[in-house]
């Protein structure tokens, strides 16, 4: 995948695609698979926006049985099925629980029948080829079981526990790139760091986009039959270019990463009222041997521009946390890493508090609402429903363009690196295989990571004997995974590497020996002088959680 301006200028496409979150990447991949000629633009890295905050559970939809929406919960379940099979690699099961209680609600009869009714629901949930995907029914645990699965949590106000399945992915930057690489494979023109600046319009048409390069400020027009704007929070900042504006406003998600609590299954706490903030349940997630701590939401009413994180808003986080499992006592400095993103919320629901999201993300026709053709606009919500999402505006998208193409094929058409019948099987290939020049954990990663393809990477290491070593021992990421991501995957900057690439630094800040190692890998190929690498250093260590940034620069 190389980054080539030229030919986003020398052709009109089909489809212009703006934004490369996890909607824009699905939209491009499903319009190139129904044969049309596909455009993609993101003002920044794929994913470095909201599509980085997520808790990475696929959800099968259980906890919409309160509201009696059984479509829902098929739904759900289809897609959580889906994703197992299109990226079996990055989609594995994971186990959930939430403590019992003799509220009637959570009681054990009452979570036990919500089991029920969840697994006969998605009755059809291992119908799949890959054993390794197959999600066992869900049952009640006695208090003793939980105590033993919690351990240090407070059973006393507890009958016992509700587990069931649903499913989290390894890496959602990966997952998401993965995406944009089958896209490029079927033929789309992708590039990051080029911004929207503003629509071309011929009279209550638009056709196409005036651009901008961010690396070198030249302006060019990219041509289209048709965009569809998948900006995430500047969805409005574009469309008031056209003075149009949706109905929704944003809310502010932030997800938290500590050192490992429970290390078994992701657990669901209701926290108490806190800071003015009402009771609400948190999942405490296992992931990369630490805990992912979610979701908390900050109403904001502001421009995205104008948001920034602060210390007082992550600690009152924090507070929630801990009022729901109070042996934690976490503070700032057990902070490793914080993600946040902004959601759609509908300007009717602005008001409420606690926050109340839009569910599942809308698809707007803007020639329908504004009399405005040739675009539409997707807000997305969640990675569960946005290959649906997707599926749902690419229908609109032919339905007003007027031409016959193929079906929607994502549903069932893997991913690269997805072309796995048999995920343990493969691994065992893997670890039995890979000559021992590259760690044992790190041949596994590499199968986690790149699926099908971890071969390529394998054969990259093996050219040249210093390409397999660790990066930052004991992380398992090998220095041919960098040279990679620059040679094939369109990283540009250290902070592309470290936080989209790699998993170097997505549970925690790297040692600076690390940020430097891959700066200079990546200064071999784009020849950066003392002066620029220190730059990326700071750029990357400015991301992280303020106690942890303050340690690095010291």
């Amino acid at each position: 995948m190389k980054r080539n301006l030229e030919r986003l200028v020398n052709q009109t496409f089909d489809i212009l695609v703006i934004g490369g979150g996890i909607h824009g990447a699905i939209t491009a991949w499903d319009a190139t698979l129904r044969g049309l000629s596909v455009a993609l633009i993101e003002r920044g890295d794929f994913g470095s926006g909201t599509s980085q905050n997520s808790l990475k559970i696929i959800h099968g939809g259980l906890r919409y049985l309160q509201d009696g929406n059984l479509s829902r919960i098929r739904m759900m379940a289809r897609e959580r099925t889906t994703w197992m099979k299109i990226a079996p690699h990055l989609i594995h099961p994971l186990a959930c629980l939430i403590p019992t209680t003799q509220k009637m609600s959570r009681s054990r009869m009452a979570m036990g029948l919500a089991l029920m009714a969840n697994d006969i629901l998605s009755f059809d949930r291992n119908h799949l080829v890959d054993p390794q995907k197959y999600l066992i029914d869900g049952m009640i645990v006695s208090q003793r079981e939980l105590s033993r699965i919690l351990p240090g949590y407070d059973v006393s106000t507890s009958t016992g526990g509700a587990v069931w399945y649903d499913a989290q992915i390894y890496n959602s930057e990966r997952l998401l790139l993965e995406f944009i690489l089958s896209a490029v494979d079927a033929g789309a023109e992708v590039a990051n760091y080029v911004e929207a600046i503003s629509f071309i319009q011929q009279g209550n048409r638009i056709i196409g986009v005036r651009a901008k390069d961010v690396q070198t400020g030249q302006i060019f027009d990219v041509q289209s039959k048709l965009v569809i704007n998948c900006a995430g929070a500047w969805v409005d900042c574009l469309l008031e270019k056209a003075a149009l504006r949706s109905e929704y406003v944003t809310s502010v998600a932030m997800n938290v990463i500590v050192n490992q609590v429970w290390s078994e299954v992701a657990v669901g706490l209701t926290s108490q009222p806190v800071n003015g903030n009402p009771p609400q349940v948190l999942f405490i997630v296992p992931w990369k041997n630490k805990s992912m701590i979610g979701t908390c939401h900050i109403p904001w009413r502001d421009t995205p521009h104008a948001f920034k994180l602060n210390e007082a808003m992550v600690q009152q986080f924090l507070d929630q946390i801990n009022s729901a499992h109070p042996p934690l006592k976490l503070s700032l400095d057990d902070v490793r890493q914080v993600t946040w993103g902004f959601l759609p919320v509908h300007k009717t629901e602005a008001h409420k508090q606690p926050v109340r999201l839009t569910r599942d993300g809308v698809v707007i026709d803007h020639q329908k609402k504004d009399g405005v053709s040739g675009l539409i606009s997707i807000l997305g919500v969640k990675y569960t429903t946005a290959r649906m999402v997707a599926e749902q505006a690419m229908d609109l998208a032919v339905n007003r363009l007027g031409m016959q193409t193929k079906k929607c094929q994502t549903h069932m058409t893997p991913v690269r690196g997805g072309r796995i019948e048999d995920f343990r099987a493969l691994l065992r290939k893997a670890l039995l295989t890979v000559p021992r020049v590259i760690n044992e954990r790190s041949a596994e990663h590499l199968v986690y990571t790149y699926g099908s393809e971890y071969q390529k990477l394998v054969d990259c290491a093996l050219g040249q004997p210093d390409l397999a070593r660790r990066i930052d021992p004991p992380l398992p990421v090998t220095v041919a995974e960098v040279q990679h991501a620059v040679h094939h995957e369109m990283a540009l900057t250290l902070a592309d590497v470290i936080g989209r690439r790699t998993e170097l630094g997505s549970t925690g800040l790297p040692s600076m020996a690390a940020l430097q190692k891959c700066t200079d890998v990546i200064s071999r190929e784009f020849q950066w002088s003392p002066e620029r690498q220190q730059q990326e250093i700071n750029s990357v260590i400015q991301t992280y959680p303020f106690k942890q940034s303050e340690a690095l620069a010291a």
